[in-house]
């Protein structure tokens, strides 16, 4: 299903639409459909990122460190009996 829709645009911007389209040989429509989608994708990825950082940015705290020193201990110690 597609849902018309009526958008303004500056001369100059509907010029630069125009021009692109033929160089793609696409319409209008498809071409700001994929612009739009794209558009769309790349912000849910930022958001994505940020909800990331948000989760990741901040420093391990003691029991996170405690975890870590286990696993490198065991892990250094895997390594040692190893006869590699």
């Amino acid at each position: 299903m597609t849902v018309k829709i009526e958008v303004s645009l500056s001369n100059t911007l509907f010029e630069e639409v125009e021009s692109l389209a033929r160089e793609m040989k696409m319409s209008r429509n498809e071409l700001l459909s994929v612009a739009i989608q794209e558009f769309i994708e790349r912000s849910e990825t930022r958001r994505m990122m940020a909800a990331l950082n948000e989760v990741h940015g901040d420093p391990p705290d003691e029991e996170e460190l405690a975890t870590l020193r286990q696993m490198l201990e065991l892990h250094r110690k895997s390594l040692r009996d190893d006869s590699w």
